[in-house]
């Protein structure tokens, strides 16, 4: 392929950008603030020196309404760009070994690429290898050398010619880390729809190559995938698919021996089983998260959702003493590849840790200790550079209204709750709106159910939680 082809794929694609955003009436400042990008990225973008990564042209397809024009055109462009690479690559192993990589080569020794790297019997009597006479052995030794020398060459060709290239590779891993750390940007919705494509084509991989550095790398990319999947899921309330891809993700870990995909898909399955009613079963898997987390955020994570599981059960000390953990593992750095060096959906904020005390004591009915949490966890919040419609925020919100509400005040609870409304319906988390379930529980009570302003409240957050859109149906693994 031309260069200049590629080149000219890639203006295009820039100006097919500026001239949505031109109909949509919008400054490279408003697309770069709402895709959290920069404006020189953009202005890069649409003149075409730089294309940055699949995840931005979601969100300009999202921001936009360009009807996949966007999306499609910068699949195509990789496409070609993965075909440059190809061809760059194939020309640089011909000019290595010439004929010996002729295509017609390789695809003869396709045929037999489970082939042993010992002689086959038939090509050793074909060349008659091993002769009876004494004096004719050595002649047959040297035969059979040369099969078996001719036999591993054609293996070794084989192997090259279905290896996967490592840009292939590092492009995964690329994808694969800017997903986990985008997820908060994006709606739980085309955060699946990127992570199943990372999956699927890591999933290919695996299948055509034979390195063993290439598959625990590919491994743990598809690790990463299922575990984002299973947070995904559970975001859209589908607990049966998050069960199924956390556990994948176990699956993966276990296979390649990493105790920080093993401790995150547990801590996923533990979350799963309280937020579905299975209590005792949430105990034993948040149980074997901290049993496999490494120090630092994996350990800080794990002893959180134990607090949440115990809380489920109403054991109070445990609950403090899960939570005075996760305190003391935040002092200890840790060097987990997921947890402390990828961060994002796998890391877990000061903010995160808060709110979920908040819950916690919530769940057992400590007031006084969930609104301490519940007010930390949004100053945190608000002094980090949150993500827009902060799903953090908005549930630490709900947690301190909830407190307002048993305290009887009732404007408190009101002006807590007034920035939730304005969040958009694809931004609506299952974790928020299974806390404002508690609002609306909160709501019924005898004492409120004469308060106009106490009906009206209910009334907002009936409706919130009903504006949901569907979720998506999910395949399995």
């Amino acid at each position: 392929m031309d260069p200049q082809q590629l080149s000219d794929v890639k203006r295009a694609l820039g100006r097919r950008l500026g001239r949505w955003r031109r109909t949509r009436g919008l400054t490279q400042d408003d697309v770069a603030r709402r895709v959290h990008s920069t404006r020189s990225t953009v202005a890069n973008v649409e003149s075409g020196r730089q294309v940055v990564d699949r995840v931005f042209w979601a969100q300009c397809e999202s921001l936009l309404h360009a009807d996949g024009e966007l999306i499609n055109g910068y699949d195509e462009y990789r496409s070609l760009e993965v075909r440059h690479q190809q061809e760059k690559a194939e020309a640089a192993r011909h000019a290595r070994w010439g004929a010996v990589l002729d295509h017609q080569v390789i695809a003869e020794a396709a045929q037999h690429h489970d082939t042993s790297f010992l002689p086959r019997v038939d090509a050793v009597a074909a060349e008659a290898a091993f002769v009876g006479a004494a004096d004719g052995a050595y002649v047959g030794v040297q035969q059979a050398i040369r099969v078996a020398a001719r036999e591993t060459s054609e293996h070794a060709m084989n192997a090259g010619a279905r290896a996967v290239s490592d840009l292939t590779v590092e492009q995964l891993r690329d994808d694969a880390i800017r997903m986990a750390q985008s997820y908060g940007q994006l709606t739980p919705t085309v955060a699946i729809t990127e992570t199943l494509r990372v999956r699927a084509l890591a999933v290919e991989a695996l299948g055509r190559t034979h390195r063993p550095s290439q598959q625990h790398e590919l491994y743990l990319i598809t690790a990463q995938a299922a575990a984002l999947l299973a947070s995904a899921s559970a975001d859209l309330g589908l607990w049966t698919s998050a069960m199924r891809y956390a556990r994948a993700a176990d699956t993966y870990g276990e296979i390649i021996g990493h105790p920080g995909v093993r401790a995150y898909a547990r801590g996923m399955q533990a979350t799963i089983a309280y937020w579905t009613g299975r209590h005792e079963e949430a105990v034993r898997y948040a149980m074997a998260a901290v049993d496999s987390a490494p120090s630092g955020i994996a350990q800080v994570r794990a002893q959180c959702v134990l607090a949440r599981a115990w809380a489920h059960r109403g054991a109070v000390d445990q609950v403090r003493e899960a939570l005075a953990a996760a305190d003391d593992a935040r002092a200890v750095d840790g060097d987990d590849v997921l947890h402390d060096a990828i961060g994002g959906e796998f890391g877990f904020t000061a903010s995160q840790q808060a709110r979920c005390a908040s819950t916690a004591w919530l769940q057992v009915d400590d007031l006084d200790e969930a609104t301490k949490a519940a007010t930390a966890a949004l100053r945190l919040a608000a002094a980090q550079d949150a993500a827009p419609w902060s799903t953090i925020e908005g549930e630490a919100r709900v947690d301190l209204a909830t407190c307002h509400l048993a305290d009887g005040r009732l404007d408190a609870a009101q002006e807590t709750l007034a920035p939730l409304w304005s969040i958009p319906p694809e931004w609506r988390r299952t974790g928020l709106l299974g806390r404002l379930g508690r609002v609306q529980e909160a709501l019924s009570a005898l004492r409120w159910r004469q308060v106009p302003e106490a009906r009206q409240l209910a009334e907002l957050a009936s409706s919130f939680a009903t504006a949901r859109p569907a979720p998506p149906a999910l395949p399995s693994l």
